[in-house]
């Protein structure tokens, strides 16, 4: 925008602002973006926690073991080898991984639905593939 069109709207919009130093706007921005790098950090670890929670299940789903076994043994075992190695503090960072009975099989459903959908897309994308159909009328 023009700065013109800025101070105007600035001016009638915002009357009681009009009249701040430029340092309270700064102020106000370096205060915006502090929020915004917290927020971003936390997000990223909560991206973190989540992508353990799916590759945990994955290994669960392959094994064929129960899914109660990430919360009745994994997540357990994985906190006390972490307490051993590298302290208490990265074990609390390990025991913020849902590995729940009921998350682990929404997990692996969602697991199966994207390989699925994965797996249509090639078929769609492929020029090689047709459906061979049996017509025989035989019961």
């Amino acid at each position: 925008m023009k700065p013109s069109k800025l101070q105007q709207h600035l001016n009638t919009k915002h009357a009681t602002l009009s009249k701040k130093p430029i340092e309270y706007f700064e102020r106000l921005l370096q205060t915006s973006n502090k929020e915004k790098n917290t927020l971003e950090k936390y997000v990223t670890l909560n991206d973190k926690y989540l992508l353990a929670s799916y590759e945990v299940s994955y290994l669960i789903a392959k094994t064929k073991k129960p899914f109660t076994i990430g919360e009745q043994l994994l997540l357990p075992a994985a906190i006390r080898m972490s307490e051993i190695v590298h302290g208490k503090q990265y074990a609390a960072e390990i025991s913020k991984i849902p590995l729940s009975n009921d998350t682990v099989s929404k997990r692996i459903s969602d697991i199966s639905n994207d390989q699925f959908q994965q797996l249509l897309m090639r078929l769609k994308d492929s020029s090689k593939f047709a459906i061979q159909l049996d017509e025989s009328t035989d019961i």
